[in-house]
Protein backbone atom coordinates (compact mmCIF):
# COMPACT_ATOMS: atom_id res chain seq x y z
CA UNK A 1 0.00 0.00 0.00
CA UNK A 2 1.37 3.41 -0.92
CA UNK A 3 1.96 5.75 2.01
CA UNK A 4 -0.22 8.89 2.05
CA UNK A 5 1.21 12.31 1.31
CA UNK A 6 2.44 13.42 4.73
CA UNK A 7 1.48 17.05 4.07
CA UNK A 8 -2.08 15.80 3.65
CA UNK A 9 -1.76 13.40 6.56
CA UNK A 10 -0.56 16.24 8.78
CA UNK A 11 -3.90 18.01 8.31
CA UNK A 12 -6.25 15.04 8.29
CA UNK A 13 -7.36 12.88 11.17
CA UNK A 14 -5.47 9.60 11.66
CA UNK A 15 -8.61 7.66 10.69
CA UNK A 16 -8.29 9.07 7.15
CA UNK A 17 -4.93 7.28 6.75
CA UNK A 18 -5.07 3.84 8.40
CA UNK A 19 -1.45 3.04 7.50
CA UNK A 20 -0.42 6.13 9.51
CA UNK A 21 -2.69 5.36 12.46
CA UNK A 22 -1.22 6.92 15.57
CA UNK A 23 -1.57 5.60 19.07
CA UNK A 24 -0.32 8.88 20.58
CA UNK A 25 -0.68 12.55 19.68
CA UNK A 26 2.15 14.11 17.69
CA UNK A 27 3.96 17.33 18.53
CA UNK A 28 4.92 19.38 15.47
CA UNK A 29 8.46 20.67 15.59
CA UNK A 30 11.29 21.98 13.46
CA UNK A 31 14.40 20.31 14.84
CA UNK A 32 17.62 19.34 13.11
CA UNK A 33 19.04 15.95 14.12
CA UNK A 34 21.25 13.15 12.82
CA UNK A 35 19.89 9.80 11.65
CA UNK A 36 22.62 7.20 12.10
CA UNK A 37 22.63 3.67 10.68
CA UNK A 38 25.36 1.04 10.55
CA UNK A 39 26.55 2.52 7.24
CA UNK A 40 25.50 6.18 7.17
CA UNK A 41 24.89 9.40 9.06
CA UNK A 42 22.41 11.86 7.54
CA UNK A 43 21.21 15.27 8.72
CA UNK A 44 17.43 15.26 9.04
CA UNK A 45 14.63 17.59 10.06
CA UNK A 46 12.32 16.15 12.69
CA UNK A 47 8.88 17.38 11.60
CA UNK A 48 6.78 15.81 14.31
CA UNK A 49 7.24 13.38 17.16
CA UNK A 50 5.28 11.33 19.67
CA UNK A 51 6.51 9.07 22.44
CA UNK A 52 6.44 6.21 19.93
CA UNK A 53 7.76 7.65 16.67
CA UNK A 54 8.63 10.56 14.41
CA UNK A 55 8.41 11.90 10.89
CA UNK A 56 11.80 12.97 9.50
CA UNK A 57 12.84 14.61 6.26
CA UNK A 58 16.23 14.52 4.59
CA UNK A 59 18.31 13.27 1.70
CA UNK A 60 19.51 9.69 1.51
CA UNK A 61 17.16 8.23 4.11
CA UNK A 62 17.46 4.50 4.90
CA UNK A 63 14.98 1.91 3.63
CA UNK A 64 12.04 0.57 5.62
CA UNK A 65 13.13 -1.97 8.23
CA UNK A 66 16.54 -0.37 8.82
CA UNK A 67 17.54 -0.04 12.48
CA UNK A 68 18.80 3.45 13.28
CA UNK A 69 19.59 6.00 15.95
CA UNK A 70 18.01 9.47 15.98
CA UNK A 71 20.55 11.76 17.62
CA UNK A 72 20.49 15.42 18.68
CA UNK A 73 22.94 16.98 21.10
CA UNK A 74 23.23 14.73 24.14
CA UNK A 75 20.00 12.80 23.49
CA UNK A 76 19.34 9.89 21.17
CA UNK A 77 16.66 7.31 20.46
CA UNK A 78 16.96 3.82 19.05
CA UNK A 79 14.46 3.38 16.23
CA UNK A 80 13.60 1.50 13.10
CA UNK A 81 12.38 2.93 9.81
CA UNK A 82 8.72 1.95 9.36
CA UNK A 83 8.29 3.48 5.90
CA UNK A 84 10.46 5.53 3.58
CA UNK A 85 10.09 7.40 0.35
CA UNK A 86 12.30 10.03 -1.25
CA UNK A 87 12.90 12.80 1.24
CA UNK A 88 10.70 11.44 4.07
CA UNK A 89 10.61 8.56 6.51
CA UNK A 90 8.54 7.40 9.45
CA UNK A 91 10.40 6.10 12.50
CA UNK A 92 9.19 3.88 15.33
CA UNK A 93 11.13 4.18 18.58
CA UNK A 94 12.23 1.06 20.43
CA UNK A 95 11.65 2.83 23.77
CA UNK A 96 9.38 5.77 24.56
CA UNK A 97 10.64 9.26 23.82
CA UNK A 98 10.40 12.29 26.08
CA UNK A 99 9.16 14.64 23.37
CA UNK A 100 9.82 17.72 25.53
CA UNK A 101 13.55 16.98 25.48
CA UNK A 102 13.52 17.28 21.70
CA UNK A 103 11.85 20.69 21.62
CA UNK A 104 14.49 23.40 21.23
CA UNK A 105 14.74 26.67 23.09
CA UNK A 106 12.41 26.56 26.05
CA UNK A 107 10.36 23.51 25.05
CA UNK A 108 7.92 25.50 22.94
CA UNK A 109 4.99 23.46 21.67
CA UNK A 110 3.05 23.93 18.46
CA UNK A 111 0.13 25.38 20.40
CA UNK A 112 2.45 28.09 21.74
CA UNK A 113 3.59 28.80 18.19
CA UNK A 114 -0.05 29.03 17.07
CA UNK A 115 -0.81 31.50 19.88
CA UNK A 116 2.22 33.64 18.94
CA UNK A 117 1.12 33.70 15.28
CA UNK A 118 -2.44 34.64 16.28
CA UNK A 119 -1.18 37.48 18.48
CA UNK A 120 1.07 38.79 15.71
CA UNK A 121 -1.81 38.74 13.23
CA UNK A 122 -4.05 40.58 15.71
CA UNK A 123 -1.40 43.27 16.17
CA UNK A 124 -1.10 43.72 12.41
CA UNK A 125 -4.87 44.02 11.96
CA UNK A 126 -5.25 46.54 14.79
CA UNK A 127 -2.36 48.76 13.64
CA UNK A 128 -3.95 52.02 12.38
CA UNK A 129 -1.16 52.76 9.90
CA UNK A 130 -1.39 49.34 8.25
CA UNK A 131 -1.68 49.65 4.49
CA UNK A 132 -3.05 47.07 2.11
CA UNK A 133 -0.23 45.96 -0.16
CA UNK A 134 -0.65 45.82 -3.91
CA UNK A 135 -1.27 42.30 -5.22
CA UNK A 136 1.87 40.44 -6.29
CA UNK A 137 0.15 38.70 -9.17
CA UNK A 138 -2.13 40.29 -11.72
CA UNK A 139 -3.52 36.94 -12.87
CA UNK A 140 -4.82 33.83 -11.15
CA UNK A 141 -2.21 31.75 -9.36
CA UNK A 142 -1.31 28.41 -10.85
CA UNK A 143 -0.40 25.25 -8.94
CA UNK A 144 3.20 25.63 -10.13
CA UNK A 145 3.39 29.17 -8.66
CA UNK A 146 2.27 27.89 -5.27
CA UNK A 147 4.67 24.90 -5.36
CA UNK A 148 7.56 27.18 -6.37
CA UNK A 149 6.84 29.51 -3.45
CA UNK A 150 6.57 26.56 -1.02
CA UNK A 151 9.91 25.22 -2.28
CA UNK A 152 11.57 28.61 -1.83
CA UNK A 153 10.23 28.87 1.73
CA UNK A 154 11.49 25.36 2.54
CA UNK A 155 14.93 26.15 1.09
CA UNK A 156 15.09 29.32 3.19
CA UNK A 157 14.04 27.52 6.38
CA UNK A 158 16.57 24.73 5.71
CA UNK A 159 19.37 27.26 5.23
CA UNK A 160 18.42 29.17 8.38
CA UNK A 161 18.09 25.95 10.41
CA UNK A 162 21.76 25.14 9.75
CA UNK A 163 22.77 27.98 12.09
CA UNK A 164 22.17 27.03 15.77
CA UNK A 165 22.17 30.70 16.82
CA UNK A 166 19.41 31.49 14.32
CA UNK A 167 17.37 28.48 15.48
CA UNK A 168 17.76 29.47 19.13
CA UNK A 169 16.77 33.07 18.46
CA UNK A 170 14.03 32.60 15.85
CA UNK A 171 12.58 29.14 16.53
CA UNK A 172 8.96 30.30 16.52
CA UNK A 173 9.40 32.20 13.28
CA UNK A 174 11.16 29.22 11.65
CA UNK A 175 8.30 26.95 12.70
CA UNK A 176 5.80 29.43 11.29
CA UNK A 177 7.73 29.56 8.01
CA UNK A 178 7.77 25.76 7.88
CA UNK A 179 4.02 25.52 8.57
CA UNK A 180 3.35 28.13 5.88
CA UNK A 181 5.33 26.07 3.34
CA UNK A 182 3.37 22.94 4.29
CA UNK A 183 0.11 24.89 3.96
CA UNK A 184 1.11 26.10 0.49
CA UNK A 185 1.82 22.51 -0.60
CA UNK A 186 -1.63 21.53 0.69
CA UNK A 187 -3.15 24.41 -1.27
CA UNK A 188 -1.24 23.36 -4.40
CA UNK A 189 -2.72 19.85 -4.08
CA UNK A 190 -6.19 21.41 -4.08
CA UNK A 191 -5.41 23.36 -7.27
CA UNK A 192 -5.02 20.19 -9.36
Amino acid sequence: MQEPDMFTAAYDTPEAHPSCARAEPRTNMFVMAALVTATSRESVKVRNMSAGGALVEGAGLPAAGTPCLLHRGDISLEASVVWARPGRAGLRFLHGADVGQWLPSGRRTQSEVDIAVKMTKAELVSAPEAKIPAPLFSSELRREDVLHTAGAMEALSDALAEDPAVVARFLTKLQTLDIAAQTLRKLADQLR
